[in-house]
């Protein structure tokens, strides 16, 4: 099964390998149980690659601090905002909804590939793991009509939501990424938050961006678009949007000081996090 799925879709078992290599830690920063199960054999072996070629086999801290972070502002969004719904877009292999502890009647939507969601359900049913929570994943292309399913699944509008939108945003093109912004932004009321990573476009035309670009691109999963003002571009649409770079205080976890991209390169490649409240803004 995993054999059917586009490249695109792949990379979901490369981030769930990175997520299980965290979890193996004695340090590490999030527990992650499900991670290798969902990876197989695969995973491993396109992070491997990457890192062989493109990082000279250095590991990059990226996205175990990306994942505690949305960890933690996931938790904050249900603790302190009181959101029971969430909305995971291009869910890939992320098990939040089995891992984290959450309020009654918090109701989870998984958004990704049909194919990719069929083979995690398959492989999550195999192990006999069950969710707590109530979870209902819908098979959409992100790039066409998405909210007609979501709606049909039963997610309610005028509910507060936190949408999660997690490894997705530098795949799509410009146009596809302000149509998806403008959907989720349309399925929002206030007090609604967003939670995203991104990378500005000026990192993305660096030079020292060709080769992990290339690689990306000759593996059917190009980044495509960037972005310098994400509090511009997310605030024209009512969302008042806070942006963390990785490395900050809040995006560290004692995991940042010695980050690279290969041996003496920054490794930081101009990426950032944001937590974006829908509703505070005059637009």
């Amino acid at each position: 099964m995993r054999k059917s799925l586009d490249p695109l879709a792949r990379t979901a078992l490369w981030t769930a390998s990175m997520r299980a290599r965290e979890h193996a830690r004695a340090d590490r920063l999030f527990e992650e149980p499900l991670a290798a199960l969902l990876a197989g054999l695969e995973g491993p072996q396109i992070m491997r690659g990457f890192e062989g070629e493109v990082q000279r086999g250095v590991e990059d801290p990226a996205l175990a601090v990306r994942t505690r972070f949305l960890d933690d502002q996931m938790h904050h969004a249900a603790e302190a905002d009181d959101i029971r719904q969430f909305v995971l877009v291009a869910a890939g292999m992320d098990t939040r909804a089995f891992r984290m502890a959450w309020r009654e009647e918090t109701v989870f939507y998984e958004l990704d590939r049909a194919a990719l969601l069929r083979l995690k359900q398959s492989l999550l049913d195999d192990a006999g793991t069950a969710c707590l929570y109530a979870r209902r994943t819908v098979g959409v292309d992100l790039t066409r009509d998405w909210m007609s399913p979501l709606l049909a699944a039963g997610f309610k509008p005028g509910r507060p939501t936190a949408w999660l939108v997690e490894g997705l945003l530098y795949f799509l093109t410009a146009q596809q990424r302000d149509a998806l912004l403008a959907e989720i932004t349309h399925l929002s009321t206030t007090g609604s938050v967003l939670l995203a990573d991104y990378v500005s476009q000026t990192s993305l035309d660096s030079p020292g961006m060709r080769a992990w670009l290339v690689k990306m691109a000759d593996s059917g999963h190009a980044w495509q678009s960037g972005c310098d003002e994400p509090e511009v571009l997310l605030g024209r649409l009512g969302w008042e949007a806070l942006v963390t770079e990785y490395g900050a205080p809040e995006a560290d976890f004692g995991r940042w000081d010695a980050a690279v991209v290969e041996p003496g390169v920054p490794g930081t490649r101009g990426r950032y996090l944001v937590v974006a409240r829908f509703g505070s803004l005059q637009v």
